[in-house]
């Protein structure tokens, strides 16, 4: 393992990097020194990087000149961290309404489209640059090798599957990827008793170094283990993503996998955000990629802001994610100088049920009506076993495409039975109990 591992970090991946003119291996390099550095030392590298971005974004993206230029706002304006705090926040309603005006006219030809799942019942799409995905997934192997798991280790996923019609070439670039950096992924939209057998056995044969999944796929199979009083070959940790992570649940998956769980904070327009070290005290924030803000009066979670210091393509600034959360003062035992965060407020999602008595992760839904262009926000409730109705703010009438999408993808998950009803309405109102729930059980 260590030997594949090694030829894969410096043989295979700079020379991929050499031919496809891409810098991942640089700048996984860089991060593994910075995490050392002093908070100052990382807060001084922010900024530089935050000054060139703010000097491109009112250079080269029209929708920033426009924006900032109705504020009062000029480049030479932003000395300070205060002054930048000044800026407007960029909504989700800005990126749907101005996209092509956010992107970089420095950047024509050379952006690659996105969508998120929309964490608050809200999709987004946008256009990314290969730099900074090689950032973003830099950032995110380092944080999956706090817990142990680093590049070329074996490890399995509970993870979903992509939805509609995926492309062949698709379908091999994935399978290559996976086979080297050594991932075994289970796609847990659709969780069965065989499914678990299946993943047990996998995890058994294969004895990967870490198991990385969702929230409430990581659980379920817990509770699998804990039923049929099984368990798992050691691993040196499980990685939990994409829902909120509450301490009782920690616990119980600790019993079940005999292996401490992390915590971890992403979302797709950021990819990684932030994870836990081996303190387990707070989130550290990759810095060097991102800006966070967060905190309100009184030390009360705020909305967290973010701003991608390196998608130029399509900049980012002081962006309204729709979670909250708050920062952590001092500095984590570990020694790492990066800032932490202490808590996240982030997505509700009920699981799901069939008829057949399988469960389905809330997580299915933000995955597949991200492909829903029609849908500008939208909350997904289970009335019985048989009928799911989406309540949707939407731009126009669903196209035939997006329509038979939903009934394909809905119909492999809870079955043929299982009818979709699309319910327009003019707003998305707030729950009486003010969670934000984007997916509702029959129990909700």
């Amino acid at each position: 393992m260590q030997l594949y591992r090694h030829l894969l970090g410096s043989v295979f991946l700079p020379a991929y990097d050499g031919i496809r003119s891409r810098r991942y291996v640089g700048h996984s390099r860089f991060l593994e020194v910075s995490q050392w550095w002093k908070p100052e030392q990382l807060i001084a590298f922010q900024w530089a990087e935050l000054h060139k971005l703010l000097r491109h974004a009112f250079d080269f993206v029209p929708y920033y000149r426009w924006k900032y230029r109705a504020v009062g706002a000029s480049f030479s304006d932003i000395r300070t961290w205060d002054d930048f705090k000044r800026l407007p926040r960029l909504t989700r309603g800005e990126i749907r309404q101005h996209r092509e005006e956010l992107c970089s006219t420095a950047y024509q030809g050379k952006l690659l489209p996105h969508a998120t799942g929309g964490s608050t019942g809200v999709p987004t799409r946008f256009y990314r640059t290969y730099e900074s995905y090689d950032w973003r997934t830099a950032a995110k192997d380092r944080v999956y090798s706090w817990p142990g798991l680093h590049v070329g280790d074996k490890s399995v996923y509970l993870w979903g599957a992509p939805v509609g019609d995926v492309p062949k070439y698709q379908i091999w670039k994935t399978w290559l990827h996976e086979t080297v950096q050594r991932q075994r992924t289970f796609n847990t939209f659709s969780q069965t008793e065989e499914l678990w057998w299946r993943i047990h056995a996998e995890i058994c044969r294969y004895r990967p170094a870490a198991i990385v999944g969702y929230v409430s796929s990581l659980q379920q199979f817990a509770g699998f283990l804990g039923r049929t009083k099984r368990n798992i070959p050691r691993v040196r940790g499980v990685i939990a993503a994409a829902e909120p992570l509450f301490e009782g649940v920690r616990r119980t998956m600790e019993e079940a996998f005999e292996a401490p769980v992390y915590n971890t904070y992403g979302s797709r327009e950021f990819m990684s955000l932030a994870g836990e070290c081996e303190q387990r005290d707070g989130l550290h924030v990759n810095s060097e990629n991102v800006v966070v803000e967060a905190g309100g009066e009184f030390d009360e979670p705020s909305n967290i802001i973010v701003t991608d210091l390196h998608n130029y393509g399509m900049p980012f600034i002081r962006y309204e994610t729709g979670d909250l959360g708050k920062l952590k003062d001092g500095l984590c035992a570990c020694g790492r100088g990066l800032p932490r965060l202490a808590e996240i407020e982030g997505r509700v999602l009920d699981r799901l049920r069939t008829a057949d008595g399988r469960i389905v992760p809330g997580e299915f839904f933000p995955h597949l009506l991200k492909e829903i262009p029609e849908f500008v926000q939208y909350r997904v409730e289970q009335k019985d076993l048989e009928r799911i109705v989406i309540s949707a703010v939407m731009t126009c009438e669903l196209s035939s495409h997006s329509r038979e999408l939903l009934d394909r993808e809905i119909g492999k998950v809870f079955g043929g039975a299982t009818r979709c009803d699309i319910q327009p309405v003019e707003e998305i109102p707030a729950l009486p109990s003010g969670k934000r729930r984007i997916t509702i059980g029959m129990a909700g």
